[in-house]
């Protein structure tokens, strides 16, 4: 009844077998003995285990090293010696090997959808693609779709059945139509024509380009003279544009970058000929480059008498405010420079951007002047503020 002797059986509780504490105790050695004998075999199996899976990886390692000791030169020589079986065989194994890395260990594709294919039979023009699993086709063209998208340069008919149903057919940015709806779907293709920068741009469906129509634009990228802000997005687009043609004799840009060239265009305007000065007026230059002086004064030199900017110095022709020189208006700077560039020797007229170019007082944006224009827009822009 001491407290130890109970703490003693409470502490060998579990191993208590019915009968007295002196045989709990000898119970609890016996299992203490038994678990570890049973530990003790247990890692010797795992030894035995172990060597003999060390044992059987030796053994195949040896025997597959003998087998292509053994059979490796020989099938070599029979390769070399042009052995029509082996051939076969090698090519076979090679096919085999390209087709597990091409096919199973080549990564996903995460290009287009595999289940778009193009299929111009079904669909209203070629870059539409046709949904496989949605049995729909999808709208490619990319001039009906940034104006389903309300861009505002590239222009269609609202008013025809195709652009009608498609407009109504928007899902996450995407826009279908069944194979039997193609008809309707091509004939509002067909009225979709991207707008250029300026009225005069022309847009040529043979380049996908507009090709720039401005003078004083044209003067300023051949780096003649003039003034456009430099830097801006749109001389990039044009640049690179152009750059992206054989032999360009013009300066061009994509359609989607017509704000930007109409951006650019706003920031020029008309200055004098390369190296001419302007008079007190600030309205007209006057004549300092010495090879046209020449000509215009009957010495000598050739210049093209054709161009615009000779008849515009003929025109006004010398006066006293000039001390007998010739003088034109400062707007038609980049005309005069083109004349100038004529007296040039070796210079070829049908290699010159500026040529058959329009002053740019005359180039129009939606029947306005580009002036108008910027004025609409800005009074367009203060009025949604007010709104």
């Amino acid at each position: 009844d001491c407290p130890s002797h109970r703490m003693g059986v409470k502490e060998t509780d579990n191993y208590h077998t019915g009968g007295g504490d002196d045989e709990g105790v000898h119970d609890h050695d016996l299992r203490s003995r038994r678990s570890w004998f049973s530990s003790l075999r247990n890692g010797i199996e795992d030894l035995q285990t172990n060597y003999l899976n060390n044992s059987t990886t030796e053994r195949l390692s040896r025997r597959g090293k003998e087998f292509v000791d053994e059979h490796v030169p020989s099938f070599s020589r029979a390769l070399a010696a042009g052995s029509t079986p082996h051939i076969a065989l090698a090519m076979l194994v090679a096919l085999t090997l390209f087709s597990i890395v091409h096919w199973v260990l080549q990564p996903p594709s995460t290009g287009m959808s595999q289940t778009l294919v193009p299929a111009p039979s079904l669909c209203a023009s070629q870059d539409d693609m046709y949904d496989t699993a949605s049995r729909l086709c999808q709208v490619g063209n990319k001039y009906a779709y940034w104006y389903l998208r309300n861009k505002n340069w590239v222009q269609c008919a609202p008013n025809i059945p195709g652009y009608k149903y498609l407009l109504n057919t928007e899902n996450q940015g995407s826009f279908t139509y069944p194979f039997a709806k193609a008809k309707i779907v091509r004939e509002f293709y067909d009225t979709c024509i991207p707008e250029c920068a300026t009225d005069e741009d022309t847009y040529h469906a043979s380049k996908d380009l507009c090709m720039v129509s401005d003078g004083v634009l044209i003067t300023w990228l051949n780096g003649d003279g003039q003034y456009c802000a430099k830097g801006s997005v749109g001389e990039t687009a044009i640049r690179r544009a152009t750059a992206s043609l054989p032999a360009p004799r013009n300066y061009w840009y994509a359609p989607d970058a017509a704000n930007k060239v109409r951006e650019l265009l706003q920031t020029c305007h008309g200055a004098c000929a390369q190296f001419d000065a302007e008079l007190h007026d600030h309205a007209h230059c006057q004549v300092l480059n010495s090879l046209a002086l020449h000509f215009l004064q009957g010495q000598d030199g050739t210049c093209d008498t054709t161009l615009p900017g000779y008849r515009l110095i003929r025109r006004l022709g010398t006066t006293k405010d000039v001390a007998g020189s010739f003088m034109y208006p400062k707007s038609t700077g980049d005309e005069v420079q083109n004349f100038y560039l004529s007296c040039m020797k070796g210079w070829s007229r049908k290699g010159r951007a500026g040529v058959g170019a329009l002053p740019h007082a005359a180039e129009t944006i939606q029947g306005k002047s580009i002036n108008a224009y910027e004025a609409s827009r800005a009074r367009q822009q203060e009025m949604k503020r007010w709104d």
